[in-house]
């Protein structure tokens, strides 16, 4: 018995360890937090090749729609380019700074027609979707979403990050 206390309390000290050295996700940078994600491995390569790495893992906070790879080979597609193309185009920074706004915005936060000021000078409006979900409207001639928020609250030392099913352009 002594023995199977003694084993208890060890497998239990050693299940309350923290064995990854970076941390809980709400210990990562939302740089970090991007680059440890494998749906936003296209997303981590622009904001490096943008040189936006080092400002999205400032002080902050700041709140990120993130797009998923998914949303940029759909962007791809419908653009008829390359990944290579992508990251090569001069207005780079412009297209990831419309995905960034000021502040921590959770999930919670978020309300139907509420509008968020991006990093890049324009208005997201948050709309409703048909789901029960929330997307994202960019100042464009249309009000319904150019992008759903498929998943929320990846907490990150200095923000949340949102992610998407669409890249927005400006």
């Amino acid at each position: 018995m002594k023995y199977a206390l003694l084993t208890l309390a060890t497998l239990t000290a050693l299940w309350g360890c923290d064995s990854d050295p970076a941390g809980p996700p709400d210990r990562l940078t939302i740089t970090q937090a991007v680059a440890a994600d494998a749906q936003l491995a296209t997303l981590e390569a622009a904001v490096v090749e943008a040189e936006l790495d080092d400002d999205l893992a400032g002080a902050g906070p700041f709140t990120v729609f993130a797009p998923t790879d998914a949303a940029f080979q759909a962007l791809l597609a419908a653009l008829g380019t390359t990944p290579e193309a992508l990251l090569a185009r001069e207005d780079l920074g412009d297209v990831l700074t419309l995905h960034v706004v000021s502040g921590a915005v959770a999930a919670g936060d978020l309300a139907a027609g509420q509008t968020v000021a991006t990093l890049n000078g324009e208005t997201l409006t948050v709309v409703a979707t048909a789901d029960g979900g929330f997307g994202l409207d960019t100042d464009d001639d249309g009000d319904e979403a150019d992008a759903r928020i498929v998943a929320t609250d990846l907490r990150a030392s200095n923000g949340i990050v949102h992610k998407i099913d669409a890249v927005l352009l400006p």
